[in-house]
């Protein structure tokens, strides 16, 4: 069926109408508060069938690998609260920053000047809602590789557990840091600073954790080629003894 001229400038009138109205936020944004009910919790099962399956070296150095995706995350998440608390007004004579900002310290927190900006509450939530379920998956991520009570060989065992409790440690760190965030989310003065030196703690505690989840590499690979080398060595020796 044809459609005449008009008919068809008036659609894309409404159409254009339309497109131009304003998204809504959400309930929780909108009114920049702190969402009543709580983010639904993450329940995350071991994802491998079995203990046998989750120690296989190929099953260990993946989920290892992957762990960085969580801690770059956490890592830029912390990048976005400092910025936001370290806002400052922007004037005529300000340069552009020549890069994205990737990493965060005292002492580049010493090196910015003039008034802060008070923290827009609404960001503030949007990042510590977006660390929250990365903080458990990085405690769900280490149960997978966590060896103590399975089937492995002890050399392994002895080397790798003390990494498991540092990060531990580190995950318990970072949650307490997250706290500090949310006490001072919706403070009308003084809460800049403190936001800030809590983000540089988060930060500094996943950059930890990557150095932990790179020795459990390390340590995982060196000690799994020394195991196959002897049993190689071990089948050698029988197959020599039968003939």
């Amino acid at each position: 069926m044809a459609i005449s001229a008009k008919a068809l400038i008036s659609a894309l009138i409404i159409l254009a109408f339309y497109l131009a109205m304003p998204l809504a936020a959400p309930a929780d944004v909108a009114g920049t508060g702190l969402n009543d009910k709580a983010p639904a919790k993450l329940s995350i099962g071991r994802r491998t069938a079995s203990d046998a399956e989750q120690m296989k070296p190929e099953a260990m150095l993946t989920d290892l690998r992957d762990f960085r995706l969580c801690l770059n995350q956490l890592k830029q998440e912390a990048v976005n609260l400092f910025q936001e608390a370290t806002r400052t007004e922007v004037t005529l004579q300000a340069v552009p920053p020549g890069k994205v900002q990737d990493k965060i310290s005292e002492g580049i927190l010493q090196q910015i000047h003039g008034k802060y900006l008070l923290p827009r509450r609404e960001w503030l939530v949007l990042y510590v809602n977006t660390i929250e379920p990365i903080v458990q998956l990085l405690c769900e991520d280490v149960q997978d590789v966590d060896t103590n009570g399975r089937q492995t060989p002890p050399a392994i065992e002895s080397k790798i557990n003390p990494l498991w409790t540092t990060w531990r440690d580190d995950v318990r760190s970072i949650n307490k840091s997250l706290d500090e965030v949310q006490m001072l989310i919706g403070q009308d003065a003084d809460s800049n600073v403190p936001l800030a030196r809590a983000a540089i703690k988060i930060w500094q505690k996943a950059e930890n954790l990557e150095k932990v989840r790179y020795r459990a590499v390390n340590l995982l690979r060196a000690e799994y080629i020394k195991e196959a080398a002897e049993k190689l060595k071990q089948r050698k020796a029988e197959d020599k003894s039968r003939n």
